[in-house]
C-alpha cells in the first residue's frame, strides 16, 4: 500500500535560505570556520529586563491558558506601543497574539483569501509569502522591481498589476530581503490605489524599528482612510532579539476581525502565557534596548557598505532591516551558484537572490546581524573571492 500526501504540499516550497544554511552548519561541524551571513535574527541576547518579567511570570504560576486572542496586559501594550510610537489609536479587541509573524501572516491570508483571489508583493520578497498565498487557494502576483528603482515599488506600476480579482496587497517595509523603506509620498500613493479598488493592505511591519539615516517612516495605517483596511503583522524576533521565543500579533480592523480569528483559533489554542508578559513588558518598558541594538546594525551596515565601495561593487543603500542586497551580475554565475562559491571558497555563507522571487537573481542577500568581528573578517575574505572571479 502507498500512503498519499496531500496535494497542497506540492504547491509548496523549502526555504532556501535554510539550504544555505544547513550546507554552512555541515561544514561547521567538520571544523570550518564560516561566517554565517545567512539568517535573518540579531545575534543579541534578548534584554534581561524582558526576561526576568517573563521569569516572574513562571514564578507566580502564570502557566495555563489566556483567551485564545491573548492577554488583556499584551493587548493594551500592543496598543499602548502604537499610540507613542505613531498616535495610532487601537482597542485590544482588535490585537491577536501570534506564535510569532509567519503564524500571522497565515490566519490573516487564510481569513481574507478565497479561492481565485489574486494578491499583489513587490518581489523580491519574504520567501513565504507564495506558498502561503498559495495555501489559501489564491495567486499571488509578483510586481518585479530592481535596484535601478531603488528597490521601490512605484503606485503607478502597483496599478497595472490589479485586477477585478485583486483582494489584497502585501507591502514590507523596511523590506526584507533589500533593507529599502517605502517613502511617504509612494505610501500616499499606495493607500489611494488601496482604497480607489477596495483592497486589504497587509502591512508586514516587523522591521520597523530598525531604521538607519534618519529616514521618514510612515506606516501605511496611518495615512487617513487607511487604518479601517490594513492588516498589521507584528514581531519580537527582530525588534527585541526574541526570535526564539516565537512571539508575535495582528492588529485587524473591526471589520475582518471575527473571520480571521476563527482561523487562529482553529491553529492555536493561545502564545505560551508567561512569553506574553515578557513581550508586554518589552513593549511597556524603556525601548533605549532597540535603540542601542540599531546603533550598533548600523556601525556593522557603514562597515559593509565600506567593503562594496572599496571594491566597487553595485547596491542600494540600505534604509531599514539588517540586510544589503548588492548586485554580483559582473561575475559570471548565478546567485546560487555564486554563492556556493564563496560558501566554499571563503567561507561565508550568504544567500542568493533567487531565493526571493526571480527579480531577486542577479544579487544576494548578506544578513548583518553577525558580530561586527565575523562581519569584518567574512567580508576580507569574500571580496578576496570575488575580485578573483573578477580577474579571470
Amino acid at each position: 500500500m502507498t500512503l498519499q500526501i496531500a496535494d497542497r504540499t506540492n504547491g509548496i516550497y523549502p526555504s532556501k535560505i535554510r539550504e544555505v544554511l544547513d550546507q554552512a552548519s555541515a561544514l561547521k561541524k567538520q571544523g570550518v570556520e564560516v561566517a554565517d551571513f545567512t539568517v535573518g535574527r540579531p545575534d543579541f541576547d534578548t534584554p534581561e529586563h524582558i526576561k526576568e518579567a517573563a521569569k516572574q511570570a513562571l514564578d507566580k504560576g502564570l502557566v495555563h491558558y489566556t483567551s485564545s486572542a491573548g492577554s488583556l496586559i499584551f493587548q493594551e501594550a500592543v496598543c499602548r506601543r502604537y499610540y507613542e510610537d505613531y498616535q495610532l489609536q487601537f482597542e485590544p479587541n482588535q490585537v491577536i497574539a501570534t506564535v510569532g509573524a509567519s503564524q500571522a501572516i497565515y490566519s490573516a491570508l487564510q481569513g481574507i483569501l478565497n479561492p481565485g483571489d489574486e494578491i499583489i508583493a513587490p518581489e523580491p520578497m519574504y520567501v513565504y509569502y507564495g506558498g502561503l498565498s498559495f495555501l489559501a487557494g489564491a495567486k499571488l502576483i509578483n510586481v518585479p522591481i530592481s535596484d535601478e528603482d531603488e528597490f521601490i515599488v512605484k503606485a503607478e506600476v502597483l496599478d497595472k498589476y490589479i485586477t477585478p480579482k485583486t483582494k489584497a496587497i502585501i507591502l514590507t517595509s523596511p523590506n526584507n530581503p533589500t533593507g529599502q523603506v517605502i517613502d511617504k509620498e509612494t505610501i500616499i500613493k499606495i493607500s489611494q490605489l488601496a482604497i480607489k479598488h477596495n483592497l486589504i493592505v497587509i502591512a508586514d511591519d516587523i522591521y520597523d524599528k530598525i531604521l538607519y539615516d534618519d529616514v521618514d517612516y510612515l506606516p501605511i495605517a496611518k495615512v487617513p482612510g487607511m487604518k479601517e483596511r490594513t492588516i498589521i503583522i507584528g514581531s519580537f524576533s527582530k525588534t527585541y532579539a526574541m526570535d526564539g521565543w516565537r512571539i508575535g500579533y495582528l492588529i485587524i480592523p473591526q471589520e475582518l476581525y471575527k473571520g480571521i480569528f476563527k482561523i487562529h483559533q482553529h491553529m492555536v489554542s493561545c502564545p505560551n502565557t508567561f512569553v506574553q508578559i515578557g513581550a508586554a513588558k518589552a513593549l511597556t518598558d524603556s525601548q533605549k534596548c532597540v535603540e542601542d541594538m540599531v546603533k550598533e546594525f548600523d556601525r556593522r551596515r557603514r562597515l559593509i557598505m565600506k567593503y562594496f565601495d572599496e571594491n566597487k561593487i553595485s547596491y542600494v543603500r540600505p534604509k531599514g532591516a539588517f540586510y544589503i542586497f548588492p548586485s554580483v551580475k559582473e561575475f559570471g554565475l548565478d546567485s546560487k551558484e555564486l554563492c556556493m562559491h564563496l560558501l566554499h571558497e571563503a567561507r561565508v555563507a550568504i544567500v542568493p537572490g533567487s531565493a526571493f522571487g526571480a527579480a531577486g537573481e542577479g544579487h544576494i542577500r548578506i544578513a548583518f546581524s553577525a558580530s561586527y568581528e565575523e562581519i569584518d573578517q567574512g567580508m576580507e575574505r569574500m571580496m578576496t573571492a570575488l575580485n578573483k572571479l573578477r580577474n579571470k
